[in-house]
């Protein structure tokens, strides 16, 4: 694969705890596991080894770096990446790159965690099944998640249930790609992931969203090493790759699940 050089714009957490995060772009180039990459900088003839972590594509160990080299937030990291390497060639504290310039309009997200950032997502996603299900379907959240499970929702009058694990991104707008990593279950009829980009400058979920049976999960998604399963789907429009069929608009969400009970009910009564 071809090396790809980008721009990487520092933001404050990253600073703070000493990771750089890689983009979609790039993340192909880099390890499906959590393990040590080669990490070089400018002036440096050597790799240093850094840790990388697969899971949500961060290379740690740059506390000490960012302290010598002075790196505040908002400085502008050039930046190459080629299969398992990173070689970090400049810093600056602009960039004429129309990508880095238009990010200085997001509403800095940095301060939230993951578990945050989650429980926005399925909050928008339960009210859209609320919203839109006009009283045919029923949300509930469980109290402890430990199944990989975050909505179940069910038809009204009846028992029949789905079970739903939302996965979100905060970057997949900016990056054009939705890559989710989820952890294996057990595949059920009732069982399905649901994929959702938020968008930072929207505030909003975008119109697209991911619906996919476990069934086809276990069997179309990149198993890895760690026992877990990715999927990347492009969000361009002209995109042809095997996710494209389990996108649909959110406002059917609702009309999607209805089909699935009613499938359901020839085979259970």
């Amino acid at each position: 694969m071809k090396p790809i050089k980008y721009q990487r714009k520092i933001i404050e957490v990253e600073k703070r705890l000493g990771f750089m995060y890689i983009p979609a772009k790039a993340q192909e180039l880099m390890p499906n596991e959590n393990t040590k990459i080669n990490v070089q900088f400018e002036g440096k003839k050597t790799f240093k080894k850094l840790s990388y972590n697969a899971e949500h594509n961060r290379i740690f160990g740059l506390t000490n770096w960012y302290k010598k080299q002075k790196v505040k937030v908002g400085d502008v990291l050039t930046i190459e990446a080629t299969i398992n390497n990173i070689i970090i060639h400049s810093i600056s504290n602009q960039s004429a790159q129309n990508e880095i310039d238009e990010a200085e309009d997001l509403i800095d997200l940095s301060g939230l965690t993951s578990i945050e950032k989650g429980d926005i997502v399925e909050d928008r996603i339960k009210e859209l099944l609320v919203l839109y299900g006009q009283g045919l379907l029923n949300v509930y959240k469980p109290v402890v998640d430990k199944e990989g499970i975050d909505l179940i929702v069910t038809k009204s009058g009846t028992f029949k249930t789905i079970f739903i694990q939302v996965k979100s991104r905060f970057n997949a707008v900016e990056n054009s790609k939705l890559i989710l990593t989820i952890k294996k279950q057990t595949p059920h009829y009732s069982y399905y992931v649901l994929g959702a980009a938020f968008n930072p400058v929207t505030l909003e979920l975008e119109d697209k969203i991911l619906l996919i049976p476990s069934h086809d999960l276990e069997e179309k998604g990149t198993h890895l090493s760690n026992g877990k399963i990715r999927v990347t789907a492009s969000l361009k429009e002209n995109s042809k790759d095997l996710w494209q069929p389990y996108f649909i608009l959110k406002k059917d969400l609702v009309n999607h699940l209805i089909e699935r009970f009613e499938e359901a009910s020839k085979y259970l009564r």
